[in-house]
């Protein structure tokens, strides 16, 4: 039999049932799994012979997809949710934790009927909860109530002779049920006379709907007149507006209303010994970061020294496995801790591909996540560790302070790995440094980070593989199956002997569980966090941004990258492992590539900006008014010292049109374009030439000019 992981789903091809594996016998005999989907499923044990069998005949398949697990954030979880949830697990915990006996039919029969009588609980609810935490993912959050499958969910009622809904508290009448024929009224309505008639509101609509089909016609005995007098039994507004906007596309109607130009240009979108207390691989990881020694240069400018990176290692406590890694500037901080957590989840050969390096998938097996968790105070004691826990049931121990001798083993790493590079690479601190005379080593920095990344890889790939502990203790099976004290010999060794810990969750969903979550706002504009605008395809089909600015934005859970704000995450509103990817609108482009840190940044400055700017524009708006002021108190004067009209107000009223073409006829020579100004009276003189005749050198006149041109001789034509 192959090994198996704890919590992996399992496919039986013959069947097409899907089952979850609950136990992996240590000496590998067996595993006990659970039908997820059955109402009334129990684990059940597949011994290895059945196991292999079914193995060679392609009968059981891997599935990756889990339909049950849920991404839930704690701090978003109703206080309801929680009590439910933690009532149920503590009515369970011992069933639980008595494994493998309680996957047995007889002992879990007996213990069941010890707690009915030490915690008063009943039998059919204890079965309830253990069938629930073992078909749905193992974790505590497996036993959070279904409430958002109760009620119809969707599903439209039956009518029939019973008024349904609440009860009429006045009036006569009971109201009708809307059938299939009423609301085929109501769409008539809505596309006659709603949407063709802009002028039309609502209750006008509803008006015309019971003036045509639930009115009729009577006789005013006072008057004598034919009055239209609605029926009784006819529906309300309030049924007319919910069935109105449950069988109408009303983005379509109120495009219709408003002509398409009208509602594109006003409507429309905008847009988470050691070695004792533990049995086997994944019983326990330990994580710890430090700075490294070596001083890196930029990638970009190799004359840019950038300082000194950030080393996170997580280490398998039973083998000595460095199962996870991250190399980079983030600061020793939960952003750190998740990079090197979501790596333990990760696939290693696609990891080293990203720097140039190609490894097998027998070099580094490791893809996995413990049980328990043991790190520092710092990063791993905030409330974004909190989703890890609940989503993915990873037990989270913290070190006492100054007690780093409780996390030993991966302590111990930051002084292996560098060893055996220090001597080879440039830019390493030397004990010296700042010491008088001593070199300044910041200035022998010639390594980058993927650079630095790459020998810290083939550190770890050396580690794993061919580095022996000389002081291991190996236990009495270890030494009578002649294991060597070799991190990939122990790994091995224990999963096919010591199995049973290693937690096999999607990279993705680990991923998505480390990550900060937030609220965001949808509005007309996008789906707004940190003044960044975000939308999604979801978004734009169901008309998110139309209603935002129609009605009223509302809230949505998400989880984002705080090193890159390109993409942010909704959560799905089932909860079911679900996201949507929503990515910057055109909106927000100055903010493509930036972190967190940068946009908040950017943020404060503008509203430094602002702050400093407001009072000078306070001061220009005082004197803008009192320019008002005086304009309109010099207008009044020069109209209390006119000469009183002699009109009517009729007249003066009358001549609007008359005086306004007069005022027009006057402003037109001192608005008129001129090019060339006009020469002063007395400012051009005439000087005579030398023996010239005098002439006032006025234009001849029109008599004068035919007369010479009647006196030249004709042309040849």
């Amino acid at each position: 039999m192959k090994p198996y992981l704890v919590n992996q789903l399992l496919e039986w091809t013959d069947e097409g049932r899907v089952e979850r594996v609950l136990w992996v016998h240590p000496a590998a005999e067996g595993l006990y799994s659970i039908d997820i989907s059955s109402a009334n499923a129990l684990p059940i044990f597949r011994n290895a012979e059945f196991m292999e069998a079914t193995e060679a005949a392609g009968g059981v398949l891997q599935v990756s997809t889990d339909p049950w697990f849920r991404v839930v954030d704690e701090s978003s979880l109703p206080e309801k949710h929680r009590n439910v949830r933690d009532r149920a697990w503590a009515t369970i915990r011992p069933l639980v934790l008595d494994q493998p006996a309680i996957f047995n039919a007889d002992h879990r029969g007996k213990a069941i009927k010890l707690a009915i009588v030490e915690l008063n609980a009943n039998k059919p609810t204890l079965y309830r909860l253990l069938r629930r935490y073992w078909q749905r993912g193992l974790t505590p959050n497996a036993l959070l109530p279904d409430y958002d499958k109760c009620g119809g969910g969707g599903r439209e009622k039956a009518t029939s002779g019973t008024k349904r809904g609440r009860p009429r508290l006045y009036g006569d009448s009971a109201g009708i049920n809307v059938d299939e024929q009423t609301r085929g009224l109501f769409r008539r309505v809505a596309t006659r006379y709603f949407a063709e008639n802009s002028n039309l509101d609502f209750s006008g609509a509803y008006h015309a709907l019971v003036r045509w089909h639930y009115s009729s016609s009577e006789l005013d005995e006072h008057t004598g007149r034919q009055m239209i007098v609605p029926v009784e039994d006819r529906p309300t507004l309030a049924q007319f507006r919910y069935w109105f906007n449950k069988d109408n596309n009303i983005f379509q109607i109120e495009r219709t209303r408003r002509t398409p130009r009208i509602y594109d240009k006003d409507m429309r979108a905008l847009l988470g010994s050691s070695s004792s207390e533990v049995f086997g691989p994944g019983a326990r990881f330990q994580i710890d970061a430090t700075i490294a020694d070596i001083y890196l240069v930029s990638r970009c400018d190799r004359n840019k020294i950038v300082g000194r990176p950030v080393l996170y290692v997580v280490i398998d406590v039973f083998s000595r496995m460095i199962v996870g890694l991250y190399i980079g500037f983030e600061g020793p901080s939960w952003v750190g801790a998740m990079m090197a957590l979501a790596n333990t989840a990760s696939d290693k050969v696609e990891y080293c591909r990203q720097f140039g390096v190609e490894v097998i998938h027998a070099d580094w097996p490791c893809q996995a996540l413990p049980n328990v968790l043991l790190g520092d105070r710092g990063e791993l004691s905030g409330k974004m560790v909190e989703t890890l826990i609940q989503n993915l049931h990873v037990h989270v121990e913290n070190a006492a302070p100054y007690r780093a001798d409780w996390k030993g083993i991966v302590e111990q790493r930051f002084r292996l790995l560098p060893a055996e590079f220090k001597p080879y690479v440039p830019g390493y601190i030397q004990s010296d440094y700042r010491a008088r005379g001593g070199e300044d080593y910041r200035l022998d920095a010639t390594l980058d980070i993927d650079q630095f990344t790459r020998a810290i890889i083939a550190c770890v790939l050396h580690h794993n593989n061919v580095h022996c502990y000389r002081q291991f203790h190996r236990d009495t099976d270890m030494i009578a199956d002649s294991v060597k004290a070799i991190p990939i010999e122990l790994w091995e060794w224990g999963i096919a002997r010591r199995s049973g810990r290693l937690r096999s969750f999607p990279e993705e969903t680990v991923k998505l569980s480390l990550l900060p979550s937030d609220e965001a706002l949808v509005t007309a504009s996008g789906i707004r966090y940190y003044d960044c605008l975000y939308s999604c395809q979801k978004a734009l089909e169901e008309h998110w941004f139309d209603r935002a600015r129609q009605q009223k934005g509302w809230k949505v859970r998400i989880s984002y990258e705080p090193r890159c704000m390109d993409e942010i995450y909704i959560h799905d509103g089932a909860g079911r492992g679900q996201f949507l990817r929503c990515s910057l609108t055109e909106l927000s482009a100055p903010y493509r590539g930036k972190t967190l840190w940068e946009i908040d940044q950017i943020r404060q400055g503008m509203r430094r900006q602002k702050a400093e700017h407001h009072s000078t524009e306070t001061m220009s708006k005082i004197n803008l008014i009192e320019t008002f002021n005086a304009i309109v108190t010099e207008a009044a004067a020069m109209k209390a010292e006119a000469v009183p009209p002699a009109q009517s107000k009729r007249q003066r009223t009358a001549g609007i049109r008359s005086n306004r073409a007069e005022e027009k006829a006057a402003n037109r020579n001192r608005e008129a374009f001129r090019f060339i100004k006009e020469q002063p009276a007395d400012g051009g003189k005439v000087l005579p030439f030398p023996g010239a005749v005098d002439d006032d050198y006025s234009l001849p006149e029109v008599t004068n000019s035919l007369r010479n041109h009647n006196k030249e001789p004709p042309d040849d034509r």
